[in-house]
């Protein structure tokens, strides 16, 4: 018989549970998008592109990047969220905390490039033409912050427990985002094979909050029933 949640416990895992469907909703969102803006990029690691290329959508779609911004914002706290509560799961707490600094690391980092790319966005909306953007700087950022998101979520990998087949498939899904992230790195057209893994991780982690919480509510009425 499950144990049963404590209110906190409940409440952390309600969280996680929102956290990975909205994680999730977002990652099928920036497909759409992607399909829809095709020039719009995030990170001018997405693909080898030219400065020209990457500076072009600011200028000429601005209302579009900024789409991407706020869904890619909504994104970040989503994710975050996400790891705060699944963090809960783990077996191993130090390696659970190392993944949630991680993934705030890459989670600040994220948000200090969209605001970069918001601030040049809203500039080209309301006033002139964008000739220029911090592209090393920008170029930095998308580094940092995909090294920072594989390193939290290959320590989450590590720290899950095996008792379960959910746990077990969030486990094979979080090492396959990793193998596609460095392989991203090295081959930058590839990088838009990380949706799979993170529509995978996020629906299992999903699943996995669903059922603990089912299991919890479960088992108080099971007791009650015995006496």
């Amino acid at each position: 018989m499950s144990t049963p949640l404590t209110p906190p416990a409940r409440a952390l895992h309600r969280a996680g549970l929102i956290g990975a469907l909205v994680t999730f909703a977002c990652a099928v969102a920036f497909q759409i998008l992607s399909a829809v803006h095709s020039d719009v990029h995030l990170q001018p690691t997405d693909a080898p592109l030219s400065p020209d290329a990457f500076l072009r959508p600011l200028n000429g779609s601005p209302d579009a990047v900024l789409l991407w911004m706020a869904f890619d914002t909504l994104f970040v706290v989503a994710y975050l969220t996400t790891f705060a509560a699944a963090r809960a799961l783990t077996v191993t707490r130090l390696l659970g905390t190392f993944s949630l600094a991680a993934m705030i690391a890459a989670g600040a980092l994220d948000m200090v490039e969209n605001a970069v790319l918001a601030v040049h966005a809203a500039q080209a909306s309301v006033m002139e033409p964008v000739a220029a953007a911090p592209m090393t700087t920008l170029y930095v950022i998308a580094q940092l912050k995909t090294a920072a998101a594989a390193t939290g979520i290959a320590f989450l990998a590590l720290a899950l427990p095996w008792r379960t087949r959910l746990l077990r498939a969030a486990i094979v899904a979080a090492g396959a985002f990793v193998l596609v992230t460095v392989a991203g790195v090295a081959r930058p057209e590839q990088a838009a094979l990380e949706a799979l893994p993170i529509l995978l991780l996020t629906g299992l982690l999903a699943a996995v909050f669903a059922r603990r919480l089912r299991a919890s509510a479960v088992a108080p009425a099971a007791v009650a029933e015995a006496a």
